[in-house]
């Protein structure tokens, strides 16, 4: 007997909703047969929240699969990004290029170890905080993957001695795992495409790690308008942020959120699965948290703010000057804790609107 391995494909930006195309069991042949063929099902995914990005047309051919099972993981990942540009050119998109930040590759490597495909690592954290300790300098929205078969999966189809379970193909897995998220995704809403096709995303970094029963697949798609020289950082209880604007035209929306999360905790790949979304902040869970503080620049000479929320904090500087902007903001009311204190910033789009996002990265309070 003889089975192909699963696909599972989850992404992110603030919601992640899981599919499974189609059911373990469709797949399941007769025992009593002299052999059996086990394949790999097909994808299961989650994908980001809508971005407002145009959708792109659906049923499009998954195209000749390549079968080279001889290309090295940095191949594998130059593979990846044609299909990613190529769809990203079919509907008008820029190319993203490829990214040297190494969170992606960590955590398709944990998910490999670990037999499971979500977005926390094994160790509790989210891709945000390994990127942000990574030396990532925009912010990381996530589209993660495995084909292949779990351990639970593995232990009940593919033990008997009559039975046989393929190997997984990388090349052509990753195609089929990235034609999955662009054109067969409609029990997300499209998301995993959404995020695929965000014109605001500058790079992408990619993870593959693989045995011959598990491939996972990361994509960690990046900004670029702005990019910080450092992650956000603590000087006692000041919150100090730093960030190059690289366009002329680019305006940062005048408030800034700030998240918290304790010091995340080891979860097995079973609690990790049991999700199907999650969000900045709220820690090992899938509902959003809420900013535990925001910052306001200063006001204008002569001018004074009233009423402000109880949450809000004046900053103590906020200074944009030759295509810099450097704020610091006291949040020792709010900052009480150890833990990730993720920073997010916005761009104006002007009538009192925010944009898209430019920042999000996370500081460290020990």
């Amino acid at each position: 007997m003889s089975w192909r391995t699963g696909i599972t494909i989850i992404s992110f930006f603030a919601l992640v909703a899981v599919i499974q195309y189609p059911r373990l069991a469709d797949y399941v042949r007769d025992l009593s047969e002299p052999s059996t063929n086990i394949a790999v099902p097909d994808p299961v995914i989650a994908a980001p929240s809508s971005s407002g990005t145009p959708l792109a047309d659906n049923g499009q051919p998954l195209g000749v699969a390549v079968t080279d099972d001889e290309l090295t993981i940095d191949e594998l990942k130059l593979l990846a990004l044609d299909f990613i540009n190529e769809d990203r050119k079919l509907h008008g998109l820029s190319p993203v290029a490829m990214g040297d930040n190494e969170a992606a590759q960590l955590h398709a490597e944990d998910m490999v170890d670990g037999r499971y495909v979500g977005h926390w690592w094994r160790d509790g954290r989210k891709p945000y905080m390994v990127y942000s300790e990574t030396s990532g300098a925009s912010y990381v929205s996530e589209n993660a993957a495995r084909s292949g078969f779990s351990e639970a999966e593995f232990a009940e189809l593919c033990t008997a001695p009559d039975v046989f379970c393929e190997k997984v193909n990388p090349t052509e897995d990753i195609q089929r795992l990235h034609h999955a998220m662009v054109y067969d995704d409609a029990e997300s809403n499209w998301l995993h495409r959404i995020n695929i096709l965000n014109p605001n995303h500058r790079k992408v970094n990619i993870g593959v790690a693989y045995t011959d029963r598990f491939l996972s697949l990361v994509q960690h798609f990046e900004g670029g308008d702005a990019t910080a020289p450092r992650t956000p950082w603590f000087e006692g209880s000041t919150l100090k942020i730093r960030a190059d604007l690289n366009r002329p035209d680019l305006a940062v929306f005048p408030t800034v959120q700030v998240f918290f999360e304790a010091i995340p905790e080891p979860r097995t790949a079973a609690e990790i699965e049991q999700f199907t979304s999650y969000c900045v902040g709220g820690g090992f869970t899938d509902r959003c948290g809420e900013p535990i503080v925001q910052i306001v620049p200063p006001p204008q000479p002569g001018t004074r703010y009233l009423n402000l929320p109880d949450n809000v904090v004046v900053a103590r500087s906020w200074v944009v000057s030759g295509g810099d902007i450097e704020i610091a903001a006291d949040v020792s009311e709010f900052a009480t804790q150890p833990g990730y204190y993720t920073v997010t910033m916005f761009e104006d789009a002007g009538n009192g609107s925010s944009g898209s996002m430019l920042l999000q990265l996370s500081a460290v309070k020990s």
